[in-house]
């Protein structure tokens, strides 16, 4: 069924395969890059609204500390050999020059996504890696030594090294509809269950038709499981048609969807999360005492957007022409309390499919964290997110993409060369690797 090796197939065309085919290319070796799509990095073109947010600031341990315990302890030798500054000085070279902003999230200075993958393009052109379009792999192929090529329909192409980067299942219009999980599977790997991460959040009771489109800047918004809070993160908010959007709401939606598998989960929004209820309090009453015949409503107006004014005050009770002079200290309190915890009603749904990545995936246990080399089948890599990671909002997923590429495509090269130097002796020679 498997004939001569011949090359290095990389199967997915993201970040952890871009990276991953240049770097074993480097290293000497021909590289095929098969891609479902029309085009590569599809996920890459839409990070950060097209801005393309590649990778966040720190050192390589301020990473880590955002993702799990266990996807800390796998990432950290893949992020030791290749972290945020190797990809900053990888662009850099090809003319893109990256820095971070306040947030630590870090962007090109002067271009966008698509001038991002221009520059990985040429990298892959300047390697003499062999692009692919339209090729969607429906089984990576096995003999008695281990991965011996991929299929395409009716076409095989030998290769004793694969490399499988297909990518999660999040935003399926990208070309990432799972199959990486499928065909792992039929290898005899792991999948964990699949859940939403980084994704908007459907809400119930459904939230007003007015308010889409309205932005809350700043604020912290956190998920209540069974009287705990299981997730909170400070960012921006976004209503939309069907619930809550914006980095807040894609931050804390990992732990939602999970947590909504057992019961229901309250969303609540603190529109002050840096101010103590008192501190609140007495400015409110400071703006009370400068315009104290001006209804509540009006003398939120700074404070809150105007749209959602009114609804925050029938939240906490208060009618919202009420003067500021006839104010109680029990419709303060009140009030305040509603802006410390807005409740937004309970998670009805995180799609999966509008996630910009899934947590779940390949388990990492069947993974060598310093090669990415299946502990299941040999000749076989695995990287970026069709492994069971899914980092925070913020650049953490493309690094952990490119930082699992780079392993990956090294040792698929060190194992390629190094049969090229030692052919198995046991085989005739028409069989050995070349």
């Amino acid at each position: 069924m498997c004939g001569d090796q011949k090359q290095i197939v990389v199967v997915g065309g993201g970040g952890a395969g871009i990276i991953a085919a240049w770097h074993a290319a480097d290293q000497g070796c021909p590289v095929i890059l098969l891609e479902r799509n029309g085009r590569l990095g599809q996920k890459i073109l839409i990070s950060g609204g097209g801005k393309c947010n590649v990778t966040h600031a720190g050192t390589v341990d301020d990473l880590l500390a955002e993702f799990v315990l266990p996807e800390r302890r796998f990432l950290k030798p893949a992020l030791h050999r290749f972290d945020n500054r190797d990809l900053a000085a990888l662009l850099g070279a090809g003319g893109i020059v990256v820095a971070p902003r306040a947030n630590g999230r870090v962007f090109p200075v002067n271009g966008t996504a698509k001038d991002v993958m221009r520059v990985f393009s040429r990298l892959l052109d300047a390697h003499n890696v062999t692009v692919r379009f339209h090729q969607r792999v429906e089984e990576i192929l096995t003999d008695d030594r281990g991965v011996c090529g991929v299929r395409i329909d009716r076409t095989v192409i030998n290769a004793r090294q694969v490399i499988l980067s297909t990518g999660g299942a999040s935003y399926p219009q990208t070309g990432t509809t799972g199959d990486g999980f499928v065909i792992a599977r039929t290898l005899g790997h792991t999948v964990v269950p699949v859940r939403a991460a980084l994704a908007p959040i459907q809400t119930a009771p459904l939230l007003p038709g007015s308010w889409r489109g309205v932005a809350i800047r700043g604020g912290s918004l956190s998920a209540v499981h069974r009287g705990t809070e299981i997730a909170r993160l400070e960012d921006d908010l976004l209503f939309t048609h069907e619930g809550l959007s914006g980095p807040a709401t894609l931050g804390i939606s990992r732990a939602a969807a999970l947590a909504a598998e057992s019961g229901t989960v309250s969303l609540f929004w603190d529109f002050f999360p840096r101010k103590e209820p008192a501190v609140l309090d007495e400015e409110l009453q400071a703006v009370i005492r400068t315009h104290r015949g001006r209804t509540v409503a009006t003398l939120l107006e700074p404070w809150l957007p105007n749209r959602i004014i009114e609804a925050v005050l029938r939240s906490a009770g208060v009618d919202p022409e009420t003067r500021g002079h006839v104010l109680t200290r029990k419709d303060r309190s009140a009030i305040i309390r509603f802006l410390k915890r807005w409740p937004l009603g309970d998670v009805a749904c995180i799609p999966i499919e509008r996630g910009e990545v899934t947590a779940g995936g390949i388990a990492l246990g069947e993974v060598d964290s310093h090669t990415m080399c299946s502990r299941r089948v040999k000749g076989l890599y695995l990287c970026g997110e069709v492994l069971d990671i899914a980092g925070p909002i913020g650049g953490y997923n493309l690094q952990a993409a490119f930082s699992t590429g780079f392993v990956a495509g090294d040792s698929a090269a060190e194992e390629f060369l190094q049969a090229a130097r030692c052919p198995d002796p046991t085989l005739p020679a028409s069989s050995s690797a070349s």
